[in-house]
C-alpha cells in the first residue's frame, strides 16, 4: 500500500452489491484498499464481478451463477467488501468527525456513520463532494419489502445520488437520535409508497 489512498498491485477482493432489483456477490480485481475507491476510481461504466452469484429481490431463492457479470455502476445502490480495511495514507488523510446518518435508497434503508471534514456541516459532507459513492461505517441495512436484505456491515460504499431521503444528526444537538427525527414506521411507509408508485 502506498500514500495514494491505498493504491497497490491488483488483487482479488470479495464484494457484495445491491441494486434496486438484484443482489450480486463475487470477486473483483482492484488495486485499492478502500471500498469506495473500487467504484469511485473505476474508469468504465461497468464493474466486472467474477465468480458471480446473482439473485433477484423478488425471488431470492432463484439464484444464477456465472463466471463473470458486468454490473452497470449507475445501478449500484451500495457495495461492500468485507476484506478491505484500508484507509487513506496519513499524507492524504483529512481530519474528519463522525456523524450519524440515515439514507433511504429504495428498497433499502441504511443507518450508520459518515465522516465529514472538521468545521463543516454534516449535510455538506453528503452533498458537497465530487465522488459518486460515499463511505458509511457501522452500517445497519434494513428493507421492509425484502427483509432478507437486512444485515450489518462494517463499511459500505453508498451511491449518494440514488438516496431519496437523507437525514443526519443535527449540529446543534449531536446526541439526538435518528429515531427522534424519523421513526421506523414512517421510514417504512416512505419506502412502501415509493415502491407502490413504480
Amino acid at each position: 500500500m502506498d500514500s495514494f489512498g491505498g493504491l497497490s498491485a491488483a488483487h482479488e477482493v470479495e464484494v457484495d452489491l445491491i441494486t434496486d432489483a438484484y443482489r450480486i456477490s463475487g470477486v473483483v480485481q482492484t488495486r485499492f484498499g478502500r471500498v469506495t475507491d473500487i467504484v469511485n476510481q473505476l474508469l468504465g461504466q461497468h464493474l466486472a464481478v467474477e465468480h458471480a452469484t446473482i439473485s433477484e429481490h423478488a425471488d431470492p431463492s432463484a439464484t444464477l451463477a456465472a463466471p463473470s457479470a458486468l454490473v452497470d455502476v449507475s445501478s449500484i445502490l451500495l457495495l461492500t467488501a468485507p476484506g478491505l480495511t484500508g484507509e487513506a495514507g496519513s499524507e492524504m488523510r483529512i481530519p474528519k468527525r463522525a456523524v450519524k446518518a440515515l439514507l433511504a435508497l429504495p428498497p433499502i434503508r441504511m443507518t450508520g456513520t459518515i465522516h465529514v471534514p472538521m468545521g463543516s456541516r454534516p449535510l455538506d459532507g453528503l452533498l458537497n463532494v465530487t465522488d459518486r459513492f460515499l463511505a458509511m461505517t457501522d452500517v445497519v441495512i434494513t428493507s421492509g419489502r425484502y427483509p432478507e436484505l437486512g444485515r450489518s456491515v462494517e463499511a459500505a460504499a453508498v451511491c449518494r445520488a440514488r438516496a431519496q431521503v437523507l437525514l443526519v444528526a443535527d449540529d446543534e444537538r449531536p446526541d439526538e437520535l435518528l429515531a427522534d427525527v424519523l421513526d421506523e414506521k414512517t421510514a417504512e411507509a416512505w419506502l412502501r409508497s415509493d415502491n407502490a408508485s413504480r
